[in-house]
C-alpha cells in the first residue's frame, strides 16, 4: 500500500539515497535529500508504488502495480539488477521477512498461476536477489506486515479480516482475525505488541493483539482512515490517523489502547481538508498532516490537541516525512513535480507560525507522492 512510518534501520542503509515514488511517471527517483539533488531516475514500469530497503544488503525492492512487477535496485550503482515479472495482477502489498531473508508480495486480483488473489513468497540470497518461493491463494489482499510475533499479517479487504500466515515459503494460514470494514493499511506498535488496522470502508481502526488473536479495542476515526503515526510526547503517547474522506484527524490515546479501553480516541481535529499521511517531530510535540484537496499542510499542536497553523506549499501536498534530526520536513505533491522542504526548526521554540518552505527539490517525475527513507522503510 501507500507509504508508512514504521522502521527497519541499519548502519548500511543510513548512507542510501531516499527513493521517491512518482505515481504518474514510469520511474522512481533516487534523491540525496539533504543536498536536495535528484541523483537518477530508477526503475521502469507502470504505476510505481512502494520501495523497501533491505536491512543488510545494499538493495531496495521497487514494486509497480499496473505493470505487475518488481525490481531489485542496487543502491550503490543505482541500477536495476533483477526484474521479477510473475506477480499476477495488481500487486499492492509488500513486506520483508523479520531477518531480511524473504520478501512477501500480496495481490488485489489474481496470483500468477491461480484465479484468486493472495500472497507470494520470495527467498532472498546474500546479495539481495530474489528466488520464487511459495504462493497462497486468499481473498483480496491489501496492506501487510510482519507482526511482533514474527508472523505475516495480511489485510483481506473483501473478507473484513486479517489473515495470519507463517513468514516462510509455505505461507500456512494459522489464523483469521475479524476486523472492521475493508482493512487497508497495517502498522506495528512494537512497544505494545499490537498491530494497527485502518478500516477503509468505515470510520474506525482496530488494534489487534497477536497473542490472543483478537481485537483489543477499536478507535473512532474520520471516514476512510489512512496512514498512521505515533507521537510520543512529554505527557502523552498518541496515535494519529488521517482520513481520506473526512476533514478530521483522529488523535488516539495509545495508553488507553494498551489497556483495552472501549473509547480510546482523544479528539477528532478538523483540519479543513481530507488527508492521507502525518508525521511527527522527534519530541512528539507537533505533527504535520498533508492534504488531498488544498495547497497547504497543517501543523497540529499535540500538547493541547489543536490546530497550530498552516503552511502553503502549492499544488496538492501528499505525504510528509520529517528528516532524522527533525529540522526539515519533506512534502510530496500530486500536482507539482518537486518536493517542498519545510524549515521546521521554529517548532523547537514553539513558533509554528514561523515554519516555512525553505527550498524545493526539483527534477522529479509526475506526482512525487511517496517518500521512502532508508531508515524509515517498512
Amino acid at each position: 500500500m501507500t507509504p508508512d512510518t514504521d522502521t527497519v534501520a541499519s548502519d548500511r542503509s543510513s548512507g542510501a539515497p531516499t527513493i521517491v515514488k512518482n505515481a504518474a511517471s514510469s520511474h522512481f527517483s533516487a534523491v540525496d535529500i539533504e543536498d536536495g539533488e535528484v541523483l537518477k531516475a530508477v526503475g521502469d514500469g507502470r504505476y510505481p508504488h512502494t520501495a523497501l530497503f533491505h536491512p543488510d544488503a545494499p538493495v531496495a525492492y521497487l514494486l509497480y502495480i499496473s505493470s505487475a512487477h518488481l525490481e531489485v535496485l542496487d543502491l550503490e550503482r543505482l541500477e536495476t539488477v533483477q526484474r521479477v515479472d510473475r506477480l499476477g495482477t495488481m500487486p499492492v502489498g509488500s513486506a520483508l521477512g523479520p531477518d531480511g531473508d524473504r520478501l512477501f508480495v500480496g495481490t488485489a486480483v489474481a496470483l500468477p498461476d491461480a484465479p484468486d488473489p493472495g500472497v507470494l513468497a520470495f527467498e532472498i540470497d546474500a546479495d539481495g536477489r530474489l528466488e520464487a518461493g511459495g504462493a497462497r491463494p486468499l481473498s483480496r489482499s491489501s496492506g501487510m506486515r510482519i507482526g511482533p510475533d514474527g508472523r505475516l499479517y495480511v489485510g483481506q479487504k473483501t473478507a473484513d479480516e486479517i489473515a495470519v500466515c507463517s513468514a516462510d515459503s509455505q505461507l500456512a494460514v494459522e489464523a483469521r482475525i475479524p476486523v472492521g470494514a475493508e482493512p487497508h493499511d497495517l502498522y506495528v506498535l512494537e512497544d505494545d505488541g499490537l498491530l494497527v488496522v485502518n478500516h477503509a470502508g468505515g470510520s474506525s481502526a482496530s488494534f489487534v493483539d497477536p497473542e490472543t488473536g483478537r481485537v483489543r479495542c477499536t478507535a473512532e476515526t474520520g471516514t476512510n482512515p489512512h496512514g498512521f503515526a505515533v507521537a510520543d510526547g512529554p505527557d502523552y503517547r498518541y496515535g494519529l490517523l488521517p482520513a481520506r474522506e473526512d476533514e478530521r484527524v483522529a488523535v488516539v490515546d495509545l495508553e488507553a489502547v494498551a489497556a483495552g479501553e472501549s473509547s480510546p480516541t482523544e479528539a477528532l481535529l478538523d483540519v479543513g481538508t481530507t488527508t492521507g499521511f502525518a508525521d511527527v517531530t522527534p519530541d512528539g510535540r507537533y505533527a504535520i498532516v498533508d492534504s488531498y484537496e488544498e495547497p497547504f499542510v497543517t501543523i497540529l499542536d499535540l500538547g493541547d490537541r489543536s490546530i497550530a497553523g498552516r503552511v502553503e506549499v502549492g499544488g496538492e501536498p501528499l505525504h510528509v516525512v520529517f528528516g532524522p534530526e527533525g529540522e526539515e520536513c519533506y512534502v510530496g505533491n500530486m500536482e507539482r513535480t518537486d518536493l517542498a522542504v519545510l524549515d521546521v526548526r521554529p517548532l523547537a521554540d514553539d513558533r509554528p507560525a514561523d515554519v516555512s518552505v525553505a527550498r524545493r527539490i526539483e527534477g522529479l517525475g509526475d506526482k512525487p507522492s511517496g517518500i521512502f527513507r532508508p531508515e524509515g522503510s517498512q
